[in-house]
């Protein structure tokens, strides 16, 4: 479930835009780091979607950033 988004920014070069994503997955807090991006395959344009996990904290964790503990 996600619990915040942060706003999208741009990345290099055309169609790149990034967000980071924070969601709760059982008792730990998982921050992806979010991309899109446009390419052409040749009849149309379409959206590419990744995501990677940067970081996670366990509910307790003292190390999770404090912001966060709002969003619980």
């Amino acid at each position: 479930m996600t619990i915040y988004t942060t706003n999208e920014w741009k990345g290099y070069g055309k169609q790149n835009y990034y967000w980071n994503e924070y969601r709760l997955e059982g008792n730990t807090v998982v921050k992806y780091k979010c991309h899109r991006s446009k390419f052409f395959d040749g009849d149309e344009n379409n959206w590419e979607h990744e995501e990677t996990v940067v970081d996670s904290w366990d509910i307790d964790d003292p190390s999770m950033p404090e912001w966060l503990h709002n969003y619980l």
